[in-house]
């Protein structure tokens, strides 16, 4: 690549009713966090578990069902993590390494998504905030379907339904159920709510809601077209474009990378959006694009924008472009 994109440190203001992962506290490494399609496909199996103990370097959890993958033992073992090494460390609580203590309580039963460790003997996650998500005991879920630091609340049906589709689909097992795609015509057919502080309980729910089947759509490379994704494209709120951008890199339209061209071009969305929709035009590989690309990057905006990454929060080493200008620039060196 050009260069290493920039880390995330600076904020862009999450809306508060997305939850954080994590609160920020002395952490002892960094880390590079994965989107939830790379910790998905690189997971061996998807099941619920109940945490039975939890030290520093390893948790042991009791299996309470299998719902994709490789069915793993009635006693599972987890004692690390399966995506990379951390970019910094030092002994505040011991490192990265031991971050598993941090996350798992007892008796609390999680979803994980599990990789085999090379000694065969025992199962990995992701990184210390990806790769699991708490089932709360009013039966919702604290779900990740982007990136761990934009989560949904869920039923726990709805989790089970969108994440099991969306594990098979990355692993080429077989399609979804009717009732994912059903759930997510269902989702896009209401309109987004209106964001804001005081914005109603139902509201909330839906946001949510359209924020799985969204996200859902993405991951499972559910066709959707333009047409019915307009008003989520055009919304105010970023993280409803976020979500309206990554389903429309699966719209079967045989205009979709023009659409994608035309929202980074749009000066009315939001900066982290029209980044967003880079990496898609990257995804989909539209180099078709490439010299309309070339003549708008003196043009495009150089704002500064990112995930929305607390400077304390241990996964501020994300990389992502530092603005709309340097995504471009980047995706055209690649594309050389």
């Amino acid at each position: 690549m050009m260069a290493i994109r920039r880390t995330l440190a600076t904020t862009v203001g999450l809306f508060l009713m997305l939850c954080l992962a994590l609160a920020p506290q002395a952490f002892g490494a960094t880390w590079d966090e994965p989107w939830h399609k790379d910790v998905v496909a690189r997971a061996d199996s998807f099941g619920l578990f109940e945490v039975v103990s939890s030290t520093p370097f390893r948790t042991v959890f009791k299996k309470v069902r299998s719902l994709a993958g490789v069915d793993t033992e009635d006693s599972v073992q987890v004692d690390g993590f399966y995506d990379g090494e951390p970019l910094s460390t030092s002994s505040v609580n011991g490192g990265f390494d031991d971050e598993l203590s941090q996350r798992f309580s007892a008796r609390r039963s999680y979803y994980l998504f599990l990789k085999k460790a090379p000694s065969g003997n025992t199962w990995r996650i992701a990184t210390p905030t990806s790769g699991f998500a708490l089932l709360g005991t009013d039966g919702k879920v604290t779900a990740t379907f982007r990136i761990s630091l934009h989560q949904a609340t869920v039923d726990r049906r709805i989790y089970e339904l969108t994440q099991t589709c969306i594990f098979q689909v990355l692993h080429g097992l077989k399609k979804c159920l009717p009732e994912v795609y059903q759930y997510i015509d269902d989702q896009i057919s209401l309109e987004p709510p209106i964001m804001s502080g005081n914005l109603a309980a139902s509201q909330l729910e839906r946001f949510y809601l359209q924020h799985a089947a969204l996200e859902t759509a993405y991951l499972a490379g559910y066709p959707l077209p333009h047409e019915a994704l307009s008003k989520f494209l055009t919304n105010d709120a970023f993280h409803v474009q976020i979500s309206g951008v990554r389903a429309l890199s699966s719209s079967d339209d045989k205009d979709r990378n023009q659409q994608l061209m035309t929202f980074i071009m749009d000066r009315t969305k939001a900066p982290v959006a029209r980044v967003i929709a880079v990496r898609m035009i990257r995804e989909v590989n539209a180099r078709e694009l490439k010299d309309k690309i070339v003549a708008y990057i003196p043009d495009a905006s150089s704002e500064e924008t990112g995930l929305g990454i607390n400077i304390m929060d241990p996964r501020v080493g994300t990389f992502f472009p530092g603005s709309l200008k340097e995504a471009l620039t980047e995706l055209v060196a690649d594309w050389k």
